[in-house]
């Protein structure tokens, strides 16, 4: 592990022998004279000789002092440190400069994958800590950790003694090796948790029986220092997922729409437990089939909207019991559905699945998949995951709920618009072609969720005021007369005055108020102009128009899209706002609008109003 040299900087605030290389003469200094008492003017008369400790006793009590408060002063300072890194160098240190050992090593039981590991070392390259890996057993060190054991080697190893050492570096002159086990705690058994190795050279004196007792010693403090620090970082830990957990649950807690919501919830998931990939699965209540709704990872688009079977895979599996699962080797599990490694570029190298339950009803799952540190998922993810899943649960249920409300107050919406435009088959349907116009309109242009979700809902109903426009003007099959128009023209102030006393509707007045106003200020019914007219206003007024131009009409039949779109490219920034045009051209350069087939026209037209018709 190469050369420490005894000499370099020492660590322990005093002054400690080590087997007599490096011993101070603590009896080095001559007694100090009385200069102050008189001299004795008659002979005392003699007595029995004083009794004292030989030289060599008390250079070896003095000894045994230094190394028991060498070890006091270790074990407290390893005690008091937490951080897991600090104290595995901390402990290599110490027992290099306990005993004057040039080299030590401290390996650790790996939790997970129950093999040996180097946790620490002094001159060992990092490739060599990383890489060396031990089976239970092997070496010397796996022989003391299996016999609970420690070891003093001096010379030649007997290779019958342990089968399965590894040849002993020619350099190396001693070693000891000792078990780490913590204090018995009542109710708990002794474990061993690793091993210290300590070498002395060939060129200096061996290591004794001593040295394996103060660095027995000194393994028991260190055993308990690793329990310790092991017990701080799972508590540090636990906070940092405990914050997690808050931060995450304010997050859920504000947000009703149900596909942010979705993403949200894995999203944290897989960051509460740096994992690679997950998804998330709800349950179609008709086929019992689970559907992925977001999935992150190589997988990800892939796996949108696919359906496993009912109790297919870990996740059917979980599904079906209602409990979390812990799969750390998935091929060796028949329940792992196969079929989604093999259609996507995803490898489950090990999976953590927890149930999404509301009102005691499994509603999905959620998976997360390969944690980063490569380390398999343990009791404490699995209770992070699920006591995670439970406030995912909730904000999940409130935005089903609330989708489901919005999704039937909507529904109604279209059936009052729908009896609306009945009376008129030539406008049926207009409302919700043009809410589909103005959704995508509004995407481009980057509106929130709560802005298109009041579009949707104002564009249904912008037109619910011609419903006290009499037939005979509302289908009247030629132009309309100057006292018709002015009885058209009062349809938006009519439907905003039908809908103001609904509280839940005042957000979309707007909407049907300001669709027929002008950017030019030419529109009905205040004439606004430009800004001055509301942004619900101006979006509606391109996009009515749009459809009203390639829709046929009794008295001329509908534009062809293409044709449409030049006339409202020619009354850009006159009748309408420019940045509405240009979203609505991007809408339609990128394919996303599509032109119903015509209807036939009844008439031709036998004029045509000032500005673009609606």
């Amino acid at each position: 592990m190469g050369v420490w040299e005894c000499g370099s900087t020492p660590i322990l605030p005093y002054s400690h022998t080590c087997n007599g290389m490096t011993r101070q003469n603590l009896d080095s200094h001559p007694p100090v004279e009385n200069k102050t008492a008189p001299p004795p003017t008659t002979p005392e008369p003699a007595t029995e000789p004083e009794s004292f400790i030989p030289r060599e006793v008390a250079d070896e009590l003095r000894r045994r002092y230094a190394d028991l408060s060498a070890l006091y002063v270790t074990g407290a300072e390893l005690s008091a440190t937490l951080e897991w890194e600090p104290l595995i160098e901390k402990m290599v240190d110490a027992a290099i400069h306990l005993v004057c050992a040039d080299d030590a090593a401290l390996v650790l039981i790996d939790e997970y994958h129950g093999d040996l590991y180097i946790a620490g070392a002094s001159h060992l390259p990092e490739h060599v800590i990383a890489q060396t890996r031990l089976k239970p057993g092997e070496g010397v060190v796996g022989w003391v950790m299996g016999h609970r054991e420690a070891v003093l080697l001096v010379g030649p190893v007997d290779a019958q003694q342990y089968p399965k050492f590894f040849a002993k570096p020619d350099q190396i002159g001693s070693a000891i090796v000792v078990p780490l086990i913590p204090p018995p705690v009542a109710g708990r058994p002794k474990s061993v948790v690793g091993a210290l190795a300590i070498n002395r050279r060939v060129n200096q004196p061996p290591l004794t029986q001593d040295d394996l007792e103060l660095v027995t010693a000194l393994t028991t403090q260190a055993a308990a220092a690793l329990e310790n620090a092991a017990l701080y970082k799972q508590m540090q830990r636990s906070n940092i997922q405990l914050a997690n957990l808050i931060e995450i649950g304010r997050q859920l807690t504000f947000s009703l729409d149900l596909d942010r919501v979705l993403r949200v919830i894995l999203e944290k998931a897989t960051e509460l437990l740096q994992c690679e990939a997950g998804s998330l699965l709800l349950v179609d209540p008709d086929t019992d089939e689970l559907i992925f709704k977001v999935a992150l990872g190589p997988a990800g688009t892939q796996l949108s909207d696919t359906r496993l079977p009912p109790g297919a895979g870990i996740a059917g599996a979980v599904a079906r019991s209602g409990k979390p699962l812990i799969v750390n080797d998935p091929k060796a599990d028949p329940r792992h559905y196969v079929d989604v490694d093999a259609s996507t570029a995803q490898v489950t190298h090990s999976l953590l699945c927890v149930p999404l339950i509301s009102k005691e009803h499994t509603i999905g799952v959620l998976e997360v998949l390969n944690k980063t540190d490569g380390t398999p998922f343990d009791e404490q993810d699995r209770d992070s995951l699920a006591g995670f899943a439970i406030q995912s649960s909730i904000a999940l249920g409130n935005a089903q709920l609330y989708s489901d409300l919005r999704r039937a107050f909507t529904e109604t919406v279209k059936v009052i618009t729908n009896a609306v435009e009945a009376r008129d088959p030539y406008t049926a349907g207009h409302s919700e072609r043009v809410t589909t116009i103005a959704l995508e309109t509004a995407r481009e242009l980057g509106w929130s969720r709560e802005q298109i979700e009041v579009l949707e809902i104002g564009s249904l109903l912008h037109d619910i005021g011609k419903i006290g426009v009499s037939d005979a003007i509302l289908l009247k099959p030629g132009p309309l007369t100057d006292d018709e128009w002015a009885e058209m023209k009062k349809h938006p102030v009519l439907g905003a005055k039908m809908l103001e006393s609904i509280s839940q509707l005042r957000q979309v007045l707007p909407y049907i108020l300001y669709h027929q106003e002008r950017y030019d200020g030419k529109g009905y019914p205040f004439g606004l102009a430009g800004t001055e007219i509301p942004i619900e206003g101006r979006m509606l007024a391109v996009l009515d128009t749009l459809d009203a131009m390639t829709s046929n009409r009794p008295y001329r039949p509908g534009l062809t899209m293409e044709d449409a779109i030049e006339e409202i490219k020619v009354n850009r920034a006159t009748q309408f706002d420019p940045d509405i045009v240009d979203a609505l051209l991007r809408v339609v350069a990128g394919g996303k609008l599509k032109l119903r087939p015509m209807l036939p026209a009844i008439q031709e037209s036998s004029g045509h109003a000032e500005g673009l018709e609606v």
